[in-house]
């Protein structure tokens, strides 16, 4: 499995998570594998700053965790999944199940910011700040991309 961390409010399948499965489809597509890869996009909650109408930014590192307008990522929760893909990353996946007449495909999922943390978030209490939450956050902010191989 690969995982790739995603910086707040960029697009999940795009940037450097693209290159990431150009690079494992080519490997893959030049083994003459056949298989599924699996896809699975994650949104860290992050503490932020801001609100609705002008929209949310992560917090100063030294506020206060209690001083966070909104733990979230409002992005992501209001974002379909076409919205999360760039034009290349769907290309890509179109393209690899085209040359390899359906041998590779490729499947996405958005799993919920709570099912599986790559790394737990702090209790939080009076002391905790802002930076040490989105540290934990940026980290659970990631793609996963998983081979699964079958039979030819």
């Amino acid at each position: 499995m690969r995982v790739e961390v995603v910086p707040y409010g960029e697009m999940p399948l795009d940037r450097g998570r693209l290159d990431a499965l150009r690079e494992l489809l080519s490997r893959l597509e030049s083994q003459g594998a056949h298989g599924v890869v699996k896809i699975r996009s994650f949104a860290g909650l992050f503490c932020l700053a801001g609100n609705p109408t002008d929209g949310y930014v992560p917090a100063a590192e030294g506020v206060p965790l209690t001083k966070c307008d909104l733990i979230g990522n409002p992005a992501e929760e209001s974002s379909f999944a076409q919205q999360r893909q760039s034009l290349a990353f769907a290309n890509l996946i179109a393209g690899i199940r085209q040359r390899t007449a359906g041998a590779i495909t490729v499947t996405i999922e958005t799993s919920s910011n709570t099912t599986k943390a790559a790394t737990a978030y702090p209790a939080r209490s009076e002391s905790l700040t802002a930076g040490e939450w989105n540290k934990v956050a940026a980290t659970n902010n990631r793609v996963e991309f998983q081979f699964e191989p079958t039979a030819s």
